[in-house]
């Protein structure tokens, strides 16, 4: 079975200009298109597109893409992506030009440079260089010395008067921040235990030139099909009125934030302050608010996404256990809200990508089940059931993958939930019931025969 992790797109040609952990692989979409019968010409929605996989894949097998993302730099790197047919010997050439500036400056020892002494929160003093960047827990993630020679990096691209070539280096300098950085590759991690009080930004910045131009020219030689794609800065909970002459889409497919209590935007903080996407905590904040919740930590009471699952029995059976086992706990994170906020959020993701979608098109979901203090959440089982309310007819919950959760003693499963928009009315499932693939009965809140002989069973239907 295809991996639902980004580890296929590593070395993949433009795939790997930028990937995020969260991301699944090219190679899982191919197999999708290909299952669901999807031809050139013929258009794919992606509500949550990240860095743009899903729509380079189908791109690249001739149909029309059209992607929602709601964080800017990841807006940024996809275009990029998709803007990969370049002039293979110009960009060459200005990546020499670029690395010799740089080289003149930084030296083959990479000394640290002398910054720059104009005013603005990206040319600060060495005294003040963290306090000036507006960025809690920078001074945890990455050393003053690698901060100086990234601003160097930064300077030089600037001069770069080509737009196109320009972000091409831009997302070339993002991709290496992480790597120069303190911070780990796993969720939650702010800062490594060893900190690097320096980095080969130099030569991690010029490797990755080097791919990317190598990229350029391997993707014309291999005379890869390009259909349109286009990503749009859209809040998938709000999607509804979003604009494309693309849509509506012929299938869509997706991995939506999981109810992983992560913060997203933590994966790619030194990338959106670094390429000035946000300049400070409240707009961080203003980027967070438009997110599906997933995080105890960053929650809003000016979101208004619990009160669209109230009637789901499911959900409140759970959120009515978290609130009993955090009972008298004074931490100030409410796991219960967090997750009638997530279904909430993702309640609004599905009612309005049902507006995008041609009748019979199917929406596929790669979502994971999820354990907060030791009691399950079947998201998958749940999405099924909040698609059928909303008037989609539920085909299929297929595992994709099992998960051993290290600190709750049981497996987790992460599934594919196959949604398809009903052609026309018809009968719906029994309120409150699901169903699997590995049955066929419809479960009924007195009746849990697919959950039956679980070593950890909840009364979640």
């Amino acid at each position: 079975m295809i991996s639902t992790t980004p580890a296929l797109n590593k070395d993949l040609l433009v795939h790997d200009w930028y990937l995020i952990p969260e991301s699944y692989s090219a190679p899982l979409i191919e197999e999708a298109l290909n299952e669901y019968g999807l031809e050139p010409g013929q258009t794919v929605l992606d509500p949550f597109s990240g860095a743009g996989t899903t729509l380079l894949a189908a791109s690249w097998m001739g149909m029309n893409a059209v992607g929602f993302e709601v964080n800017p730099f990841l807006c940024f790197a996809a275009r990029v992506k998709l803007a990969h047919r370049l002039d293979a010997e110009g960009l060459s050439q200005e990546a020499s030009r670029l690395l010799s500036r740089l080289e003149r400056r930084l030296g083959k020892r990479e000394d640290v440079p002398k910054v720059a002494e104009e005013p603005g929160p990206w040319r600060p003093q060495q005294a003040a260089l963290f306090e000036d960047m507006q960025m809690p827990r920078l001074h945890r993630w990455i050393s003053p010395a690698v901060v100086q020679k990234v601003l160097v990096v930064k300077e030089e691209i600037a001069k770069v008067t080509n737009p196109r070539r320009r972000d091409f280096f831009r997302l070339a300098l993002a991709a290496i921040l992480r790597p120069c950085s303190n911070m780990k590759l796993t969720p939650h991690a702010f800062g490594s235990r060893e900190p690097k009080e320096d980095a080969p930004v130099l030569e991690l910045f010029a490797d990755k030139v080097n791919k990317m131009v190598a990229d350029v020219e391997g993707a014309r030689e291999a005379e890869l099909a390009h259909g349109k794609a286009q990503v749009l800065n859209v809040d998938a909970r709000y999607c509804k009125d979003a604009e494309s002459d693309l849509l509506p889409a012929d299938l869509a497919i997706t991995s939506p934030p999981y109810l992983n209590n992560l913060d997203y935007t933590m994966q790619t903080r030194l990338e959106l302050f670094f390429l000035d996407f946000v300049r400070d905590m409240a707009e961080l904040r203003a980027v967070r608010k438009r997110m599906v919740t997933c995080d105890a930590k960053a929650m809003y009471k000016d979101v208004p996404d619990s009160e669209r699952v109230e009637p789901f029995h499911s959900i409140q059976s759970i959120a009515q256990r978290l609130r009993e086992r955090h009972k008298g706990k004074n931490w100030g994170w409410d796991y219960s809200y967090m997750t009638t906020q997530y279904f909430g959020g993702m309640h609004r993701v599905l009612e309005n990508v049902l507006t995008h979608l041609k009748p019979g098109a199917r929406f596929v979901l790669i979502v994971g089940e999820s354990a907060h203090s030791g009691i399950k959440v079947p998201v998958p089982a749940i999405t099924g059931e909040m698609g059928e309310a909303l008037g989609y007819a539920l085909e299929e919950i297929r595992v994709r993958r099992v998960r051993r959760s290290s600190s709750h003693g049981f497996s987790l499963e992460e599934s594919a939930v196959v949604l398809r928009k009903r052609s026309r009315p018809g009968a719906r499932r029994p309120s409150g019931s699901f169903r699997t693939s590995s049955t066929t009965t419809w479960c009924t809140p007195t009746t849990c025969a697919c959950r039956k002989g679980l070593a950890n069973p909840i009364p979640y239907c």
